[in-house]
């Protein structure tokens, strides 16, 4: 009989579409590896603001949410004003 995986759930919050592409990418390569000794479920939401995001979630124990965005300035583009 093939043991249970335990699960964990993170919880994000995004500013666009591609975070959140990278996030379902990272899930499902964690959740297919047959060496992970727990399986991941990612709650990730496309929202600009992290507050709104951690308001809305009913969650009854303490809870890390983290906020995932691209920065253009520190990632080498530049922008002509």
């Amino acid at each position: 009989m093939v043991a249970r995986k335990l699960n964990k759930k993170y919880y994000f919050s995004v500013e666009g579409e591609t975070e959140k592409w990278y996030l379902d990418w990272i899930k499902h390569l964690i959740n297919s590896d047959p060496a992970a000794i727990y399986t991941v479920s990612i709650d990730s939401k496309k929202e600009k603001d992290p507050v709104k995001r951690a308001k809305s979630l009913t969650v009854l124990s303490e809870t890390v949410i983290t906020h995932w965005f691209i920065c253009y300035r520190w990632a080498g583009y530049h922008f002509l004003t």
